[in-house]
């Protein structure tokens, strides 16, 4: 009974593995996606001309957005950890660590939130361009 359950068990599981090995074989998944390093975009910014540009563009602003998410969630993890343990030093200064955490944290949120609308501002100029042709 239990080696007919095991072996049940391992027949779906190479199944489920085979299923996702021929997804990602995928011509879709193929398809190699474009990560641009900041130098690369800011040169982008100056010369994009085509809708893909506009579109690589588009995709680095959403990646930038979701970095700067992951800075904001460390910090406001941090902040709540300074604020439940201060460290000593914080009583001899004007500001203190989590407070100057929570600080960054924002900052990190505005960042993603105007990546987020140059992202957008991107896909309907790469809208925009493909319309056009």
């Amino acid at each position: 009974m239990k080696t007919t359950v095991l072996t049940a068990l391992i027949v779906i599981a190479r199944l489920g593995t085979s299923a996702a090995q021929v997804s990602q074989a995928s011509p879709v998944a193929s398809v190699p996606a474009r990560h641009l390093t900041h130098k690369q975009a800011a040169h982008l910014i100056n010369t994009a001309v085509t809708a893909e540009d506009h579109r690589a563009l588009a995709q680095y602003f959403r990646q930038e957005a979701e970095r700067k998410r992951e800075k904001e969630q460390y910090c406001m993890e941090t902040a709540w950890i300074y604020r439940r343990h201060p460290p000593r030093v914080d009583m001899y200064r004007n500001v203190s660590t989590s407070d100057s955490y929570r600080h960054a944290a924002d900052e990190a949120w505005n960042t993603a939130l105007a990546d987020d609308q140059l992202a957008i501002f991107q896909d309907r100029l790469a809208e925009g361009l493909a319309t056009a042709k």
